[in-house]
């Protein structure tokens, strides 16, 4: 059976992980251009949303939420050491 030190330290691990990937997250900034321009003869300019940056942003949230799951299993894995 696994000991309360051994869980705790395991739920640590997981924190840590997780704590890291939404802090990296959080901080690294987009390098490219966020908007491109599109043309349009009637209505005028417009613009929208690069493709390229719209795949760094959701790879960016699905980080963000590997690294909010790892928090959770890992304050859930240190509160269940204080019962074993």
């Amino acid at each position: 059976m696994l000991s309360s030190k051994i869980v705790n330290s395991i739920g640590l691990l997981f924190d840590i992980a997780g704590a890291w990937l939404v802090a990296w997250e959080v901080v690294r900034q987009y390098k490219g251009d966020q908007f491109k321009t599109q043309m349009f003869d009637d209505i005028g300019d417009s613009l929208a949303r690069s493709s390229d940056y719209e795949g760094w942003e959701s790879n960016k949230y699905l980080k963000m939420k590997f690294g909010l799951f790892g928090l959770t299993i890992g304050f859930l894995l240190q509160i269940a050491s204080n019962w074993l």
